[in-house]
């Protein structure tokens, strides 16, 4: 979903006079990270690959007992799980509703009162968007639902292999 800002900015600097940038200039400084081949450039700090405190704390089952431990472990968080996905699906649902309203807003309110009224319905639909709570949730989410995913594979390799010994 793309904003709509004002036409053009103003940028002041000290030293410089004014300078008018548009919309679509801004946007097109916005660049995706950059891959680097070759050498690495000193002073470059490569970003830690962070990886799920689940898979080391999940490994591969290797008892009836470690098993157990899991599906306890995968019942007991699916049941918050489906809890925060009902929640935020519904939420983002709402969001996509007020997404496909506002582009149905006029682009160029014919007053400045309408102008005002949509800066604001923009401003309140953005700030419930970021809105801290509402994005932990979110990543809870994702991260039960990938935590979950493990486990829940773990146990089917588990029960693969246990399904081999016992037609063996």
């Amino acid at each position: 979903m793309q904003l709509s800002l004002p036409d053009k900015k103003y940028i002041d600097s000290d030293d410089t006079p004014r300078e008018e940038v548009t919309y679509r200039q801004i946007k097109s400084m916005e660049r995706k990270p950059e891959l680097l081949n070759g050498h690495i450039p000193a002073g470059h700090i490569p970003k830690p690959i962070v990886m799920p405190d689940y898979l080391a704390k999940y490994p591969a089952i290797q008892t009836n007992e470690m098993r157990d431990r899991y599906k306890a472990v995968f019942n007991d968080q699916f049941a918050e799980y489906k809890e925060l996905s009902v929640e935020v699906h519904a939420v983002l649902k709402k969001f996509n509703e007020l997404e496909a309203l506002m582009r149905q807003l006029p682009h160029h309110p014919g007053s400045i009162y309408e102008q005002e009224r949509i800066s604001k319905v923009l401003q309140e639909y953005e700030k419930k968007k970021n809105d801290p709570a509402f994005l932990e949730k979110k990543e809870r989410c994702e991260y039960l639902k990938n935590k979950l995913s493990h486990i829940k594979q773990r146990i089917q390799d588990y029960d693969k292999v246990m399904n081999w010994k016992v037609q063996i």
